[in-house]
């Protein structure tokens, strides 16, 4: 998985230079949740990419860790970090083991990692986010919907000859895997879950760097 997300990174892949989830600015969901002071304390941003919104809360004051598998992602958050002189944390690390970082966070921010991990990982990713945190501390959970991946494939398919259209049905199978019982079923173990609402995700077409915000959940999971 390590070298997928890298050779991503490098521009090794059908999106090009750029993945789509990598829209050069903070996600919207995240940069409101700050403004309405839904973020406090350490802050661990899981699955961090190529930083933006660790760097945003970095540049609010935030002391601010942000973790991906993919050192490439890792290179480029740092680099981004020194050009704009912030103190932001970065570092290679497996979202899903977390060793050495217990008890350090009051806060995390997830924006499309959780909705990566299904059945026992997602379990076995909140439990390591448990670990990580403190007693108390939040994870905002940002994860695309069914109907959100599947409108975004069908728009990168449009632009990209080799990312293949969604199956007519594809919105109607059996056994949604990214529903909003997926993340409450998740963190079902060690946390409270306070609300699970329907919100945006922005993503970027790289072809043509066209942003479209699909739909996702956003979770709020209190640790016990």
């Amino acid at each position: 998985m390590t070298e997928v997300f890298d050779a991503v990174y490098r521009g090794e892949s059908p999106f090009g230079n750029r993945p789509p989830w990598d829209i050069g600015a903070p996600q919207p969901a995240y940069v409101a949740l700050e403004k309405e002071g839904l973020i406090g304390g350490t802050v661990l941003d899981a699955g961090c990419g190529t930083g933006e919104d660790a760097l945003h809360l970095a540049g609010r004051g935030y002391a601010v860790t942000g973790l991906d598998l993919s050192p490439t992602a890792i290179s480029l958050a740092r680099d981004k970090a020194r050009a704009r002189g912030l103190g932001a944390v970065f570092e290679v690390a497996d979202a899903l083991d977390l060793r050495g970082y217990e008890g350090r966070f009051d806060t995390v921010i997830d924006s499309g990692l959780a909705h990566t991990f299904e059945g026992d990982r997602l379990r076995s990713y909140a439990a390591a986010l448990h670990r990580a945190c403190r007693p108390g501390a939040v994870a905002h959970i940002l994860s695309v919907s069914d109907r959100g991946s599947a409108e975004m494939q069908a728009r990168l398919a449009a632009a990209i000859e080799e990312i293949p259209a969604p199956l007519p049905d594809d919105d109607e199978r059996p056994g949604l895997k990214r529903s909003a019982d997926h993340l409450r079923n998740g963190f079902a173990d060690g946390w409270t879950v306070e609300s699970i609402d329907e919100a945006l995700m922005r993503g970027i077409i790289p072809t043509t760097s066209e942003l479209l915000d699909v739909h996702a959940w956003l979770g709020r999971f209190r640790r016990s």
